[in-house]
């Protein structure tokens, strides 16, 4: 097996990448981006490499590890499918419209934004909370599913990354303290307030939520949403009646679907948040959650066992492609781990730079490693072990050096395709998945060139 392959060990991801924003067909990229990996590990026998695969791709299947994942992913449609197939979506709509509480589209936009502010728990539960909250109020108001899957993306991992007290501020406290540090807590807090993408990135959505300025192909959908909500029939111009058990349903399953992962987070870390089992810890707060969906929508409305059956079925079924790109994105993910592709970008840094330029450039060579693999915490993983040495053998600060990696990851989670929480983000808010990452991607990368600059103001500052 050859693992050291240089800038081939790129091409797999990049091709993926490319291909999948030419075309659109994400799945057909990903697959095409496992087998290249993999004939890549096996060369010069095309043949094996093929076969390793396939066999790859059977593997991440069945991996115990994943099976929470897809039971996650699943749920969350399962979920969905009850809430608006049952009924009680429509109700809660409506007594949001009728209290005032999102009457036009900038408050709608903002109730978002706040909502994903303050689910800071977990990521994938803030995305999935505040993108099928938010989707049938923007969907009624005309904003488009492109500038929801923007606001959540940008809002819900960038807070989770800048508040400690969750599983991103445990991971990364971890690492940090395996290098030495001998304070790993205090070098992750200083870290925060200089980690500027995600400062940046918080507050330009906040900047959109509140003026919802649209460029680039932002700017296209939403124009297209406005122009469908114009050619729809006339509302009755009676309100819909709420009927407060539907209301009740909603709002009691999606409020236990965010204060479950903390509670379980403290159970299966046996009295400590922090050494809690994430993923099933999310995953039993969806299982709670859509049980109280069933429950609420049979009680409140009378929805027959057929009904109930159907909507989770066909919910479950609406999120399964999403789930098939989030399969193969991981099995892609493991390939280009063993490849090296991370290890290889990391060894691009030449120390010899001058020293004002460092956290700049580990702040874009950590944007590149997560772009390729498409994993935060994965670039995370190589990329603090690279950061911090560096920065203890220059005598620089290692928080400024920390908050650039961590900024990096998340920038390039942001913008690559083949992100899970990116994936997730188009799942929540029902986007075509490229379209999401089309419309992010200007956005993304204007806080990027910002956060870029900021990098190296910092870096003039402490080298002189």
């Amino acid at each position: 097996m050859n693992t050291e392959l240089g800038w081939l060990s790129l091409l797999p991801s990049l091709l993926a990448i490319v291909f999948a924003i030419l075309t659109r067909r994400v799945v057909w990229a990903l697959l095409g981006g496992v087998l290249l990996a993999h004939i890549l590990l096996f060369m010069p026998s095309v043949g094996t490499g093929v076969i390793s695969g396939v066999t790859s791709l059977g593997e991440v299947l069945i991996d115990p590890s994943n099976q929470l994942i897809w039971g996650f992913t699943l749920a969350i449609g399962a979920l969905f499918g009850v809430l608006e197939r049952g009924g009680t979506f429509k109700h809660f709509v409506a007594a949001l419209q009728q209290k005032q509480l999102v009457p036009n589209k900038r408050r709608a936009r903002m109730f978002t934004w706040i909502l994903g502010v303050l689910v800071f728990i977990e990521s994938n539960v803030s995305i999935m909370t505040s993108g099928t909250t938010s989707r049938p109020v923007y969907d009624q108001l005309g904003i488009s599913r492109q500038k929801l899957a923007y606001l959540v993306d940008s809002t819900c991992a960038p807070i989770c990354i800048l508040i400690p007290l969750n599983a991103w501020g445990a991971f990364n406290i971890g690492l940090i303290g395996n290098q030495g540090i001998s304070e790993p807590i205090g070098t992750f807090v200083a870290s925060i307030g200089l980690n500027f993408y995600a400062i940046i990135a918080l507050f330009l959505a906040l900047f959109v939520a509140w003026t919802g300025w649209a460029f680039g192909p932002m700017k296209g959908f939403e124009k297209t949403a406005q122009l469908n909500l114009n050619n729809k029939p006339e509302a009755a111009a009676t309100s819909q009646v709420v009927n407060k058990g539907a209301l009740y349903t909603v709002i009691i399953s999606l409020v236990t679907m965010v204060l479950m992962v903390p509670v379980m987070l403290w159970f299966t870390g046996e009295g400590r948040i922090v050494a809690g089992d994430g993923m099933l810890s999310v995953f039993t707060a969806i299982v709670v959650a859509l049980a109280i969906a069933i429950i609420g929508t049979v009680l409140s409305l009378g929805a027959s066992a057929q009904l109930i059956v159907s909507s989770v079925l066909r919910g479950a079924w609406k999120i399964l492609p999403l789930a098939i790109i989030l399969w193969v994105a991981i099995a892609l993910g493991d390939a280009t781990r063993t490849l090296g592709s991370g290890e290889y970008l990391a060894g691009i840094l030449n120390a010899s730079l001058p020293n004002w330029l460092l956290p700049a450039l580990i702040f874009l060579l950590s944007a590149l490693t997560a772009f390729a693999i498409g994993s935060s915490w994965g670039t995370f993983a190589i990329m603090l072990p690279l950061a911090i040495p560096l920065a203890v053998g220059l005598d620089l600060p290692v928080a400024l050096f920390v908050g650039a990696a961590l900024a990096g990851g998340i920038f390039g989670d942001h913008s690559s395709p083949i992100s899970d929480t990116t994936i997730i983000a188009s799942l929540a808010s029902g986007s075509e998945h490229i379209d999401h990452v089309r419309t992010q991607l200007p956005y993304a990368l204007l806080a990027a060139a910002l956060a870029t600059g900021c990098y190296i103001v910092a870096g003039i500052l402490v080298s002189s």
